[in-house]
């Protein structure tokens, strides 16, 4: 049976710029980061405290050329996340003096408050402070 979600995959065209944007801008960890011989390279992030790993995948170096060029015409068309935070305002703030670029203005919702952000290569994350209930 299932235990749990362990890794998720972003395709990337560049690890090295997406390992920049995702540790120095949105604040993630390197948790696997092994190069191969064939170029390839294993490259996982996470949340400081949380087990799932964002695998950072370039598809060049893995697969056969029409399978990469397959997988890099999705890069940026992820389906959007949801990152929840405590401290809404302050994540907002740090995130845009960092350089992220929000698509939407922070607003209350019913569930809570929220903005919507995209990573370098326009994948779209909502950061949400839930509301209290």
């Amino acid at each position: 049976m299932l235990r749990r979600l362990a890794h998720v995959t972003l395709y990337v065209r560049d690890c090295e710029e997406a390992l920049q944007f995702y540790t120095e801008k949105l604040g993630f960890e390197v948790r696997m980061s092994a190069k191969m011989d064939s170029g390839a390279w294993w490259l996982t992030v996470g949340l400081p405290g949380q087990e799932v790993e964002i695998v950072l995948h370039e598809p060049t170096h893995w697969h056969d050329q029409e399978t990469a060029e397959q997988m890099l015409a999705l890069v940026g068309k992820n389906p959007m996340w949801v990152w929840e935070t405590d401290r809404f305002d302050e994540t907002y703030a740090t995130f845009r003096e960092r350089g992220v670029r929000f698509v939407t203005e922070p607003r209350d919702q019913m569930y809570g408050r929220e903005a919507i952000f995209a990573d370098l290569y326009g994948n779209l994350f909502l950061l949400m402070e839930p509301a209290l209930v």
